[in-house]
Parts: structure tokens; C-alpha cells; sequence
């Protein structure tokens, strides 16, 4: 008597994170991180933490220290000085809000393309994008939301224009509190006041070369630190992704399989 058989296909089957995906020619590839749980958990941890850090520190350096406040932590070394940037990197470009935030929502779009192309093993690239994420985010919501005007014109100080009727300007000193101050400009003296989008920058490393100038005299912020660390990141696994195949195989920085 024979007895009856089960097929394989009927069995209950599960597929755990990170394993290879089949396509239908029969080739297995990796699974991406698009479709593996810890790997979102990686990546937005690191990007609501880093995020949050980043306007944290921002709203308490110029809330304690206001424009131009300098407090040192180490002498000659590290302290905070708060700036604003109406540039870019280095303070290129400024005044150019649009364009700065347009290339921020391009540089969102490919980091979120890159994650979804990447490997569910690979931790250490997920928080590096994360890191990229978060840096890119933060210093695009200074722009959008931190929006100020210079008075006077090249002074490098700026304020919240909070009304233009025409004949008279009313300007409040930044950061807006109850100790803020409050002028009104006449419009012939005020000229154009066009708000332009501002970073905050807090950081400053103040080592000196032997004595003369600043070994780094830019300022700068959490979500930079973010943007640098994480593109450095990239940078050092790219590299070692491309060693060349012969020898033996070393452990993978990130989790993945070792290449054969």
C-alpha cells in the first residue's frame, strides 16, 4: 500500500531577514534593505536621532548664546561661536536658498535610492546613509524654516523681519524671545531686505597654527558632522569593496558575506 505524499510546494515555508531572493531564471540574489525590518530600524533610528540631536543643539547654542556668543569648552582647541550661514559649505553661494534646497531634496531622493539598492546585511552602510539623511535634513530645515534678513547690509548681523508696510520696517533681533531686540527702520534707510534662509553653526575647532591662524576657521554643526562622517563612511567602504579578489577573504566590515 502506498502511501500518500506530500509535495514540497504545500509545506509552509519562511524566508528569514537578509536570505537571498530567487528571481525566476533560478539566480539567487541578495535581499535589499528596502524589504528587511532591521534594516529600516537601522536607518531611521539613525536619522530621528541624528535629526533631533542637530535642532536640539542648534536651539540651545544661540537660545543660551545668541548671535556672536562665544563660549570656550577647551582653550585653544574647542569652543562654541555661533554664526549664521546664508551659504553653503565654506559659505559658498549665498543667498541662494532655492537652489540650496533643491539640492538638498536631490540629495534625500539618492540616499533613499541607495538604501533601497542596498544588500540587508550591510548595517554599516545603512547607518552611514542614515547618517548622510539625517545631516542633509537638518541643515535643510535651517533653510526652509530659518528664514532672516541682514541689517545693516554686510554687517553679518541678522533679524526676523516682522512687518513692511511700506514706509516703515519692523525688525526683531534673532533669536525671537522676550529679550529680543526691536527696531523699526524707515524704508528709504533699510533698502532691499530680501530673507534669505540661514544655517545655524555653533562649532568651532580654534587650534592655531603655531601661533598664527586657525588651523579650521569654519564654523559648523551636528548635521554637518553627520554629512561628513557618513559620506567617509561610504568612502572607506567603497574602497574595500573594490580590493582585488585574490588572497584570502577577510570578515566584511558590515555583515555581508565574505566574497569568494
Amino acid at each position: 500500500m502506498r502511501l500518500p505524499t506530500t509535495q514540497s510546494a504545500d509545506l509552509p515555508t519562511t524566508k528569514p531577514e537578509g536570505a537571498h531572493a530567487v528571481d525566476p531564471a533560478g539566480v539567487a540574489r541578495p535581499a535589499t534593505a528596502l524589504c528587511a525590518v532591521r534594516a529600516h530600524l537601522r536607518f531611521w533610528f539613525v536619522v530621528v536621532a541624528g535629526v533631533g540631536l542637530d535642532l536640539w543643539s542648534k536651539h540651545w547654542a544661540f537660545a543660551t548664546l545668541r548671535q556672536g556668543g562665544r563660549r570656550v569648552l577647551i582653550p585653544n582647541v574647542l569652543e562654541f561661536h555661533t554664526t549664521l550661514n546664508p551659504g553653503a559649505l565654506f559659505g559658498l553661494g549665498a543667498s541662494r536658498t532655492g537652489l540650496f534646497v533643491v539640492a538638498s531634496l536631490l540629495a534625500l531622493a539618492l540616499v533613499l535610492w541607495m538604501f533601497a539598492q542596498c544588500a540587508a546585511r550591510r548595517w554599516f552602510t545603512h547607518i552611514a546613509l542614515g547618517a548622510i539623511f539625517a545631516g542633509a535634513l537638518g541643515n535643510m530645515y535651517d533653510r526652509v524654516f530659518v528664514k532672516l534678513v541682514q541689517f545693516p547690509p554686510n554687517s553679518g548681523h541678522y533679524w526676523t523681519l516682522l512687518s513692511d508696510d511700506g514706509a516703515e520696517v519692523v525688525l526683531q533681533d534673532y533669536p525671537p524671545d522676550a529679550d529680543a531686540a526691536v527696531r523699526h527702520v524707515s524704508r528709504t534707510l533699510a533698502g532691499e531686505l530680501a530673507p534669505v534662509g540661514c544655517v545655524r553653526d555653533f562649532i568651532k575647532v580654534s587650534q592655531k597654527w603655531f601661533g598664527g591662524g586657525d588651523l579650521w576657521p569654519w564654523v559648523f554643526n551636528v548635521a554637518d558632522m553627520l554629512l561628513v562622517g557618513g559620506v567617509g563612511a561610504l568612502a572607506i567602504l567603497m574602497l574595500r569593496d573594490r580590493r582585488p579578489a585574490t588572497g584570502p577573504a577577510k570578515p566584511e566590515l558590515d555583515g555581508a558575506p565574505p566574497k569568494s
